[in-house]
């Protein structure tokens, strides 16, 4: 039987901050035929990653969907659609798209205060302006369904996407590399872009007033420098950890004890990071601001919400409750890409016979 064909057109890759579209393809490759296209390549990528085809190399993204002759194209980010749409329409080839939290929360019907005072309003107006030429994309009668988390669904609806197109979807991860029930160390750790939103500032604070634990923070790009700084300027209390290749991600969780994950709580628009699940998956005790609403249904009974970090000093000086951990443990499964990759595949078409071998000789000038 032939396999279906699957376009990935994909904003960049192999990124090292966008490890859930390594995780979605390593679990669909054996599956279908692949072919991804990169309109960028990383400013920090990954080793571990299937062969791709950059725009830069091979000319435009019109010929490649004619050489390569999909039965369907995938993308991530709402912000790719209006992108995508048009070029699945002259084609007459159907797309699904996997939507993520950066480009949807801003979709909310009344941002914080502070987010407007930051945006201003003109540039907020400006920003939902062009988000919504994409959600135009999603009702389209090619576009076969958008995947979203449960809590952004009604941000999505608000702005005219049909229900019937949204498919709720936990957060894609490969929940194999991370299951790990063996001892874990006692450090503290906190991940993530480095991005204001994320108010890492607080986890320096916090390592600084708990001066007898090992605090590591593995911040990636952006302001980096900026973190540093502070960290610099507060007497070095934790370790800024350089960026690590995913596949070894497991030994880093190991050697925790909490993860200690920071937002800024006025802002609000940190959504459903991946390293709640692999820290929960490897045994680690999670602690998460209490932002909003739906992290409850996140972070489940598996880890704890906290308004202030005031909150989580005493808690990390402890070892994580067994009952915690356990919780932990099966909250994980919620975000395995194995266990519900089939919301994303149901969409899909069978393959067609014309498509056979196609992909397989794009496949071949795919650049590494």
């Amino acid at each position: 039987m032939p396999k279906t064909s699957v376009l990935y057109i994909l904003r960049s890759y192999p990124q090292i901050s966008q490890t859930y579209i390594k995780a979605e393809i390593e679990a669909l490759q054996d599956e279908y035929d692949l072919t991804i296209v990169a309109r960028r390549r990383p400013n920090l990528g990954y080793e571990n990653h299937l062969p791709y085809r950059c725009l830069a190399d091979d000319g435009p993204i019109d010929e490649i969907i004619e050489e390569v002759r999909p039965d369907v194209i995938h993308t991530h980010f709402l912000t790719q659609a209006r992108l995508v749409g048009p070029l699945a329409s002259r084609a007459g080839i159907p797309y699904t798209v996997r939507t993520h939290s950066f480009d949807t929360i801003p979709l909310r019907a009344k941002p914080p205060g502070r987010v407007r005072s930051l945006l201003s309003r003109d540039k907020a107006v400006r920003r939902i302006a062009r988000l919504r030429k994409n959600v135009a994309w999603l009702n389209h009668e090619l576009c076969l369904g958008v995947l979203a988390f449960p809590f952004v669904r009604p941000y999505l609806e608000a702005h005219g996407v049909r229900p019937e197109k949204i498919v709720d979807c936990h957060p894609v991860v490969n929940h194999r590399l991370f299951d790990d029930r063996s001892p874990n160390g006692d450090a503290i750790m906190n991940l993530g872009a480095a991005i204001s939103k994320k108010k890492m500032e607080d986890f320096i604070g916090l390592a600084a007033r708990v001066p007898e634990k090992r605090f590591n923070l593995y911040a990636l790009g952006y302001d980096v420098l900026a973190l540093k700084a502070v960290n610099d300027a507060s007497g070095n209390p934790l370790r800024i950890i350089p960026p690590v290749d995913p596949d070894q991600m497991l030994g880093e969780y190991k050697r925790h004890q909490w993860l200690v994950y920071t937002a800024d709580a006025e802002l609000g628009t940190v959504g459903w990071p991946m390293a709640v699940a692999e820290a929960q998956a490897a045994g680690v005790g999670v602690c998460f601001p209490n932002i909003r609403p739906d992290l409850a249904d996140y972070v489940g009974p598996g880890g704890i919400l906290y308004d202030s970090i005031d909150e989580v000093i005493d808690l990390i000086q402890r070892p994580v409750p067994n009952d915690l951990r356990e919780a932990g443990f099966v909250q994980a499964r919620e975000s395995d890409i194995q266990a519900h990759k089939h919301l994303l595949t149901a969409l899909w078409p069978k393959p067609s016979l014309s498509t056979v071998g196609s992909v397989g000789s794009a496949g071949s000038r795919a650049t590494s």
